[in-house]
């Protein structure tokens, strides 16, 4: 059941926001099928890294992992890492940031129970979705929305989006389990959903009506970011193991890895101006995080 509507966002007046917009729209068409530079992602002293979100600024959030196994959150800004820890948390896992630099994700208290965050102005707050035994926030836009999914005793999980009116549940007709990854400013949302087949898909969500997308030949999809110009960023995997990073726009469906990798990339957020942040393994199965960039200018959707 989808229990929101999406709203028209034409009256808003919020300056950030549109002029991400219009900034998208008079770069973002002008360079398809430029080169990209690939930079890998690595917190110093980390045994693991994964880029999860990125802002037009390219401010990047993800996660680590420190010798001792302990997963922390960290901000790439200016070149400097920053370590993210919700307070008393034994896991933090920020996955997204707006131009605002408001941060969410997930975390892990103290009793084990996984709540979402909201990291805003310096401050965290917990998000917990009404009767929920674990809430896991994963995308915001420049107008606050969140989104993300929760599970309460039965087992299911659900998908939601989080506004100014409270929480509103969203579920893939059909699913048996239906995530929330990301939201634009105009509303539009991706996720992924496990459908009867068992498999997952992932799904666009405009103005009120879901259209699945499979990457072809793929045992399973999840879309996980879209920007203000509609490109959809998210990865495919195969029983055999095999991933690939993928950007979707309209009906055309591009893959890549990073270079000198094969079947081991994933894109987890794409911005305004086409940049791509996501994860990698290397040869020896170590875990990386990187961002792609088009060499010159924007793009909207080759690789």
């Amino acid at each position: 059941m989808l229990s929101y509507a999406l709203r028209n966002v034409q009256n808003r007046r919020r300056l950030a926001p549109i002029g991400w917009i219009l900034a998208a729209l008079l770069f973002g068409a002008a360079a398809d099928g430029q080169a990209q530079t690939y930079t890998t992602i690595d917190v110093p002293g980390s045994t693991a890294t994964a880029a999860f979100g990125i802002n037009a600024q390219q401010d990047i959030v993800g996660r680590w992992d420190d010798a001792d196994f302990n997963t922390h959150g960290f901000l790439l800004r200016h070149g400097r890492f920053t370590t993210l820890d919700f307070p008393g948390a034994i896991f933090t896992a920020p996955r997204d940031i707006n131009t605002l630099g408001h941060i969410v994700g997930r975390y892990v208290d103290a009793d084990g129970v996984p709540r979402g965050f909201l990291l805003k102005n310096g401050r965290y707050t917990s998000i917990d979705y009404p009767g929920a035994v674990d809430t896991r926030c994963r995308g915001i836009d420049d107008f606050g929305r969140i989104t993300g999914n929760f599970t309460k005793d039965d087992g299911v999980e659900h998908g939601f989006l989080l506004d100014a009116h409270g929480f509103h549940q969203v579920d893939f007709p059909g699913s048996l389990t239906t995530d929330v990854w990301d939201i634009n400013l105009l509303g539009r949302m991706v996720g992924d959903f496990t459908g009867a087949d068992d498999h997952v898909h992932g799904y666009l969500l405009k103005n009120g009506v879901f259209t699945q997308i499979d990457y072809p030949g793929a045992d399973n999809t999840t879309t996980r970011s879209i920007n203000v110009e509609g490109v959809i960023a998210g990865f495919y995997e195969n029983e055999d193991g095999f991933s690939q990073a993928i950007l979707v726009t309209g009906s055309n469906m591009v893959a890549f890895d990073f270079p000198g990798t094969s079947g081991t990339t994933g894109a987890f957020a794409i911005n305004a101006l086409g940049e791509v942040v996501g994860d990698y393994f290397d040869a020896d199965g170590n875990d990386h995080g990187y961002l792609r960039r088009p060499q010159h200018g924007h793009e909207n959707a080759a690789p």
